[in-house]
């Protein structure tokens, strides 16, 4: 039993406590709710139990508090029931005046109200009706008309904005006439359209980056917005678009690659399509041609969010028919779901050329995301849960879930960099693929506490894939996640990460006296410079069950007193470097790790302190044969403790080495090379061949 003497009002609600410096945990009712607004008050004193990461009260909170908050709801209630009855009982064919955000005033029919009344009284995230845009007949190269509209904000409390049929230059700042850029310069490329509200007013304005708040001339004070449209600007003109709600028909159509052949072969290829907005996901429809001295085969188009199909009758099929005669032609009528990138996916069932044509796409403009999630106020949350999709982004989803749990949706992302916030779970309901576009790390949780990552999360980044040694990668500071100044966390799943020029996984900087008190286990790595590094004062962190392949580095350890366990390094450079930081070093513990097929199994410069190595196996080079060197140079105190060595050793005269019971494959493996003053030990080990080496003793 634990007596909590209060000394402020909570006015917000779930509360939590912290005891004597622990993890905070939620507050609970006697009878196991979260705590009202205002039901703990300044002097009370409360006698409650600790359980998991709750603190229950024996005693309960102020009762007062229970019934305002549901006077309040009910209040609510009704006034949502009363409004939608009277919109419902209007003549849907009534058209009713309401305002529209200063510019005059708009009209809309009965019916477009009561449906949103309807909707629980409440306005959902995503709901959308009007503002379609089309290219303004005097200017054709810069200004887009805006239809009269309505939209809920999609952020975590949104709010209703309505507007009056606008026009807006692309080619004028915003804040002159009918400007409507808010980016400071004009450029080619993808313009998303917004509605922004300041709580009062709605404006209209064009920008760049999906996030106008951060557009240099965005009017102060609009922090909420919905993107409303996207416009594609080439050769310094917008392309025409017909607008038919969600579906967007090129005036027209945009021939790729200019008109010349697309080779396509029976691997993969991604294709970029001019033309098509960027940084969301649209169905596109492309009028696809195919050629090939091949008369049965054909081709398939398909979307990069899905595993690539094998093309064939008796395979995944074809969507781009097959030809009857050698390099004739066979054409076919494609959707396909693009990526943010806007690429697509071919291949064919043999050598060919494919000629494109896009014709129209279709873009829901958030509102199919968004309808049916959660009402207002809950931000996609089901008290302590989050959903990716209840956001505009996966920045905005991981701000929001600060102290819950976020549920990331399957499918692909792309960023240019997320940051972390402390007190949350992270997870994912199915395989999630995070891609970068930037050196920035892919997940940044510097100075972030008490947190977690699970599920099925793929990063990846923009690095040429690993060539073999002595490779072809570098390290350029990206990163998968980065930890920086962190304690207590936990990284468990399936947990991918690859094509990095730089760390996978980036530890620095302990918070609480050196400790990060992290446990890390799940890690699959591969096509990175540094598969793991730990660096700059990064300690006592356990890392186990991790795989590494095909990397420049697969671990890279600057940090002391890291024990890594049952790990699989195969087909590196160096599968275990060990070196020095900012005055730190490896002093640390690899258990039961495997070290295959790699030029070096370990190499260790200036180690002073030493490293323990028990129940290894270090066998064999890149090329599956020869010696995966064990390398050691001015450093002291390396001990090989049971387990299997098949690699070369060599010790430099300032280099001090023990090995003991272990099994020696004299096959894969040459006398130890130890210059003079270097010291290598040997004992209770077994050879291959039934004798022992000469160091044995």
């Amino acid at each position: 039993m634990i007596v909590l003497d209060l000394i402020d009002e909570n006015d917000a609600s779930p509360v939590t406590v912290s005891f004597n410096g622990g993890d905070p945990l939620t507050i609970k009712s006697n009878s196991g709710n979260d705590i009202a607004p205002g039901g703990l008050l300044a002097g009370m004193r409360v006698l409650g139990t600790i359980i998991d990461d709750t603190f229950r009260l024996i005693t309960d909170q102020v009762s007062t508090a229970i019934v305002a908050e549901a006077e309040a709801a009910m209040t609510a209630a009704i006034a949502a029931r009363d409004g939608a009855e009277e919109w419902a009982n209007n003549d849907f064919g009534d058209a009713v005046s309401v305002p529209a955000g200063g510019d005059g005033s708009t009209t809309f029919s009965a019916k477009h109200w009561a449906e949103v009344a309807l909707e629980g009284g409440t306005i959902l995230r995503g709901y959308l009706y009007g503002g379609e845009i089309s290219n303004n007949t005097s200017d054709l190269t810069n200004d887009l008309d805006i239809a009269a509209g309505v939209a809920a904000t999609d952020d975590a409390t949104p709010v209703l904005m309505v507007w009056s049929a606008v026009t807006r230059q692309l080619d004028v700042a915003f804040g002159s006439g009918n400007g409507g850029r808010f980016d400071s310069a004009i450029a080619d490329g993808s313009w998303h359209i917004f509605a922004c509200t300041n709580g009062t007013t709605t404006v209209i304005g064009m920008s760049q980056s999906l996030n106008p708040t951060g557009a240099p001339n965005y009017p102060s004070g609009y922090t909420k917005y919905r993107r409303i449209g996207t416009r594609v600007r080439m050769s310094g003109v917008l392309r025409r678009v017909v607008q038919r709600g969600d579906r967007h028909i090129l005036y027209d159509p945009l021939i790729q690659n200019g008109g010349s052949a697309i080779a396509t072969t029976t691997t993969a290829a991604t294709l970029t399509l001019s033309g098509i907005p960027l940084g969301i996901e649209v169905d596109v429809k492309i009028i696809a041609s195919y050629t090939s001295a091949t008369v049965s085969s054909g081709a398939l188009i398909t979307s990069p969010h899905a595993n690539d199909p094998t093309p064939g009758a008796s395979q995944s099929g074809i969507n781009v028919g097959h030809i009857q005669v050698a390099s004739a032609f066979a054409a076919d009528e494609v959707r396909v779901r693009t990526n943010t990138s806007a690429q697509i996916r071919h291949r064919a069932g043999a050598s060919g050329s494919l000629y494109l044509a896009v014709h129209e796409w279709t873009d829901d403009r958030g509102a199919t995301v968004f309808k049916g999630g959660p009402s207002l106020g809950s931000g996609g949350s089901s008290g302590s849960e989050v959903h990716s999709s209840s956001y505009a982004t996966l920045q905005d989803a991981i701000t929001a879930a600060a102290g819950k749990r976020l549920v990331i949706e399957a499918g692909s992302y792309t960023t240019t960099g997320l940051t972390g916030v402390s007190n949350i779970e992270i997870t994912t309901n199915g395989p999630v693929t995070i891609s970068t576009t930037s050196n920035a790390p892919i997940l940044d949780m510097t100075n972030c506490v008490n947190w977690s990552i699970r599920g099925q999360l793929r990063l990846v980044g923009n690095a040429t894939p690993y060539t073999g040694y002595p490779g072809s990668l570098a390290d350029t500071g990206q990163k998968g996640i980065k930890i920086s100044n962190c304690d207590r966390y936990l990284i468990d799943g399936m947990i991918e990460m690859e094509n990095i020029n730089g760390s996978g996984l980036f530890v620095e900087l302990s918070a609480g006296s050196w400790q990060h008190k992290g446990v890390i286990k799940g890690l699959r790595i591969k096509s990175c410079y540094h598969g793991i590094r730990y660096t700059n004062f990064a300690e006592y962190d356990q890392v186990n069950d991790f795989s590494i392949d095909n990397c420049a580095f697969a671990v890279r350890v600057e940090s002391g007193n890291i024990m890594f366990a049952n790990g699989k390094m195969n087909f590196n450079s160096v599968c275990v470097s060990l070196a020095t930081s900012s005055g730190n070093e490896a002093h640390g513990e690899f258990a039961n790790c495997q070290m295959n097929h790699s030029e070096y199994a370990i190499s260790a410069s200036g180690i002073t302190l030493g490293e323990a190595f028990n129940g290894c196996i270090a066998l064999g080079n890149q090329a599956g044969a020869g010696h995966g060197k064990i390398q050691i140079i001015n450093s002291v105190g390396i001990l090989w403790n049971g387990g299997q060595v098949g690699g070369d050793i060599s010790l430099d005269a300032t280099s001090k080495m023990a090995l003991m019971n272990a099994y020696i494959r004299t096959d894969l493996t040459a006398a130890p090379a130890v210059t003079s003053g270097g010291v290598f030990t040997a004992k209770n080990n077994i050879a291959n061949t039934g004798g022992l080496w000469a160091y044995n003793n």
